[in-house]
């Protein structure tokens, strides 16, 4: 299990890089939502359609959240490009026995008031259009149970808009949920479905 290791930097260099990369291929990043900020640890979890997947996440961080940022991907992946941890990427080798630290792991990310940790539940890439959201077991039924001090559950929702300018627009949703000791994991995916619904709605989707 390899966990994150920020270093400063190379954080600074990573919000470069995103600005620049998001801005080159993308006309605009328009948000929508509300927060009221509280001062507490950040569980994200968004849905995964492309390889921008991070990068607009790490821009949302920047100016809603503000969090040290940390994201959870597959570990033959990490080690691709350790460099990744310094940017606050941590591994975790599904079905393995190693997976269980990096579970353990999340609960202690979200120990850290200033610490936001996003994961992308449908455990792989699906497409753009996906409207029914299926969340893989494990990591968000161990953090549920295994977190016993507070913090905050965020819903995000990215979608692309195409319109008549030769670049399309990012739209990002995003939505603090209410959470209780008694919060599963299916609720939370029931109310993910609820919310995207609403985002694809909005986005003008019938």
């Amino acid at each position: 299990m390899i966990r994150a290791n920020h270093k400063s930097h190379w954080v600074k260099f990573s919000r470069f890089y995103t600005k620049t990369l998001i801005g080159f291929f993308f006309g605009s990043v328009k948000y929508h939502g509300q927060y009221e900020e509280k001062g507490l640890p950040i569980l994200m979890i968004s849905n995964h359609f492309s390889f921008y997947d991070g990068f607009i996440q790490i821009l949302l961080n920047l100016k809603i959240y503000k969090r040290r940022f940390h994201f959870m991907m597959l570990e033959k992946e990490l080690r691709k490009n350790m460099i990744l941890t310094k940017i606050g990427a941590c591994s975790i080798s599904k079905g393995k026995r190693s997976s269980l630290a990096s579970l353990d792991y999340a609960v202690e990310v979200l120990q850290d008031k200033g610490n936001l940790f996003l994961f992308f539940p449908q455990g792989r890439i699906k497409s753009l259009y996906t409207r029914q959201f299926s969340f893989e077991k494990g990591l968000l039924s161990h953090i549920l149970e295994n977190v016993k001090n507070d913090f905050e559950l965020v819903f995000n929702v990215n979608l692309i808009h195409y319109g008549t300018n030769l670049k399309p627009d990012i739209c990002v949703y995003y939505e603090t949920q209410q959470i209780n000791a008694d919060t599963d994991a299916k609720a939370v995916e029931n109310a993910f479905n609820r919310f995207a619904k609403a985002c694809f709605t909005k986005q003008g989707a019938e």
